[in-house]
């Protein structure tokens, strides 16, 4: 796994169909959507993309995040357990008016899994966004 600066060709990449390209990408102006989003959002789906926001621009492995968010290995298969709780998030998503936050790669040939990443810029306002639900939460 390595790090994708803001600029990095691999961001184009991604495997990512419906809800990747069709919408516009979060910009600085769009904390009050982040905050929605992450408000609507399931649970475990929300922490998967706060762990991810929290490692800005890292990719990150599905198997990392199973054992970091959703409470450890899962034989199965950690890729359809994390696809399938960032599903959670389709709704609040369809309301934001913008792209996923995430991309993700499929695994190479031969591989298994998928990684996981969010742009260093989609992370600050996810971050901000965070920052003052806690600020709010606090009274």
């Amino acid at each position: 796994m390595g790090y994708l600066d803001e600029g990095d060709p691999r961001w184009a990449a991604d495997s990512g169909g419906e809800g990747h390209w069709e919408k516009p990408e979060w910009g600085a102006a769009d904390g009050p959507a982040a905050a929605a989003l992450l408000a609507e959002t399931a649970e475990q789906s929300r922490l998967i993309l706060e762990y991810l926001v929290r490692h800005p621009g890292l990719e990150v492995h599905c198997t990392e995040l199973v054992d970091a968010v959703m409470g450890g290995p899962n034989a199965s298969n950690p890729a359809n357990r994390v696809a399938g709780a960032l599903a959670g998030m389709g709704k609040a998503h369809a309301a934001s008016g913008r792209r996923l936050p995430f991309y993700w790669w499929a695994a190479p040939e031969g591989s298994t899994g998928a990684t996981y990443a969010v742009k260093p810029s989609v992370a600050a306002v996810f971050l901000a966004a965070l920052l003052e639900q806690a600020r709010h939460a606090r009274g």
